[in-house]
């Protein structure tokens, strides 16, 4: 659950709604009860939340708990607080866990309701929903391991014959440096064994921040990259990374990558001709390293919301002035890597690198490839690439 400093304005999606039978939209209700509710006007808020809520298909859990705030600092409003307050443990799908009870019973905008019979009993909803919500996760988590474990190929004998695949996801390990580098493997409904496919290679984001590989996460399997590869009738190789084993400062880990595609050629039919690599933000970045100092055996290149600056050392961006191309895409309003810093790299380096294909996007920030447009800005990417490689 947000907290109060969150709903003033950090929450994202808080405010997000349709026009309604109003002369003011829930949108434009809930933007003025944060505006009061940031002046400390709380009855003024609990006016706008009130309008709002008129229509109950728009509210959801988040909006609901801005509006208990707001009532439970009016004191003419706290029956209507206490009515808002057990409405949120009814919403089916609300994204509550034990740790967000906790900080939520630690609440002080809600610290006038904490006297109330009700409380006890929202916080006690609260801790049930939290914890069905983690026997869920952890039952999803064993069945993602078990599934991905099943469709795991044995590695062929010496008569190579390449055996059918179960479409979608796939889990392997190699031993590399000190530890067991996880990878997936995605098989497009469309794959036969019988015919190559192309493989994209995909280095996904926060390694930096990743402590542990992330294999029990049934949540990959959204990934954009997915749903491209199986328009384009690729397969995948999704290499898993964290902090202490990443493709930022680990070449053990960069030469493991290498390694996976070569395991996955074993078991399952590549076109050697159509082996692209990319990423996105930090594996994006790794995605600029393979293509300026090791780009044997990839057809191309993708990179979406990278910076161009490895920690390994400095970029011999030379080396594309010809061979496999790179095509990246970036947000102008991208905060985490500043798109004017990346704009000023590729110009300074511009006459060098005719197959850096460079492109950007107004709006979406870091994470346009997560936004309403990502996966249409990820399969335009990924079909630019595919269709001129090579050539």
């Amino acid at each position: 659950m947000c907290r109060v400093s969150i709903l003033l304005g950090v929450c994202a999606g808080l405010w997000a709604g349709t026009a309604q039978a109003q002369t003011q939209t829930y949108d434009q209700l809930l933007q003025q009860a944060s505006a009061k509710l940031g002046q400390q006007d709380f009855c003024g808020a609990v006016s706008d939340f009130q309008a709002a809520f008129a229509d109950s298909t728009k509210a959801g859990p988040f909006d609901v708990f801005a509006g208990t705030i707001a009532a439970a600092n009016c004191p003419a409003q706290r029956t209507q607080a206490l009515r808002w307050l057990l409405r949120i443990p009814r919403f089916a799908d609300l994204p509550v866990t034990a740790q967000d009870v906790r900080n939520i019973a630690q609440e002080e905008g809600l610290r006038n309701l904490r006297d109330t019979p009700q409380w006890s009993y929202f916080l006690t909803q609260l801790q049930a929903h939290a914890a069905r919500r983690e026997a869920a996760a952890q039952l999803a988590a064993r069945q993602w391991l078990t599934t991905t474990q099943q469709n795991a190929l044995a590695a062929p004998g010496k008569r190579r014959r390449y055996a059918k695949a179960a479409p979608g996801f796939a889990r392997y390990t190699l031993p590399a440096d000190t530890v067991q580098a996880p990878y997936l493997v995605y098989v497009p409904k469309s794959y036969n064994p019988a015919t190559a496919a192309p493989l994209l290679v995909y280095l996904h984001g926060g390694v930096a921040s990743a402590t542990q590989f992330q294999v029990q996460d049934p949540g990959v399997a959204q990934e954009p990259i997915f749903r491209a590869a199986e328009q384009q009738g690729a397969l995948v190789l999704y290499p898993y990374g964290r902090k202490s084993f990443g493709w930022l400062e680990h070449e053990a880990a960069l030469a493991a990558v290498r390694r996976m595609v070569a395991q996955v050629h074993t078991r399952y039919r590549v076109d050697t001709r159509r082996v692209y690599l990319g990423g996105m933000s930090n594996g994006g970045t790794a995605a600029f390293w393979y293509a300026c100092q090791q780009p044997q055996g990839f057809a191309g290149f993708y990179a979406l919301s990278a910076t161009p600056v490895s920690k390994l050392g400095p970029l011999r961006f030379q080396t594309l002035r010809q061979g496999a191309p790179l095509y990246s895409l970036n947000a102008e309003d991208d905060e985490l890597f500043p798109y004017r810093e990346v704009a000023a790299i590729h110009d300074q380096h511009k006459a060098q690198t005719p197959q850096w294909h460079f492109a950007s996007r107004p709006t979406g920030g870091h994470s346009f490839l997560y936004g309403p447009d990502g996966d249409q800005a990820l399969l335009a990417l990924l079909r630019q690439m595919m269709d001129t490689a090579g050539r």
